[in-house]
């Protein structure tokens, strides 16, 4: 049995600088591992995070683009995809995301979901055949955020 923990306490860490995050990792880790432990006790063995990373690259190995992915539990979360506006509208966001979708569904996921804002990517992803399966408006204000989903295999 395990000792009851004493007097409690909470800190406040507002995040500004890289420093703020460093600082922070340690503590967040703790976090992290009790989130596992509960969601095992509950789920069983289950996939609970690898992070999948696709790049595009120029001849001089500089970065114009990029699809950074995290499985968890037969789930391909899309963190985030961007291409340079100067070689944008040439496939190169379809082929990212067709590349990281594979190695996933390679790595057991079955499906996928990503989330945009209304004045970014909602075209690109209905294209690529995700579904809108919720809108939070106003975020920011005046804008929506849209979550979609999709089926890899």
């Amino acid at each position: 049995m395990s000792e009851k923990p004493g007097k409690l306490s909470t800190k406040v860490y507002v995040c500004e600088k890289r420093q703020q995050l460093e600082e922070t990792e340690a503590l967040l880790g703790a976090v992290y591992q009790g989130l596992c432990e509960n969601i095992h006790q509950h789920c069983g063995p289950i996939e609970l995070g690898r992070v999948i990373r696709v790049f595009l690259e120029d001849d001089s190995g500089k970065v114009l683009g990029g699809v950074d992915g995290f499985l968890f539990g037969g789930w391909l979360y899309i963190k985030l995809l961007w291409v340079d506006t100067t070689v944008r509208s040439q496939g190169h966001g379809g082929r990212l995301l067709t590349q990281l979708e594979n190695e996933a569904a390679r790595s057991g996921c079955r499906y996928a979901h990503v989330d945009t804002y209304d004045f970014e990517a909602r075209p690109f992803y209905e294209k690529h055949g995700y579904e809108v399966f919720a809108t939070l408006d106003d975020y920011p204000p005046g804008y929506q955020k849209h979550f979609f989903k999709k089926r890899l295999v």
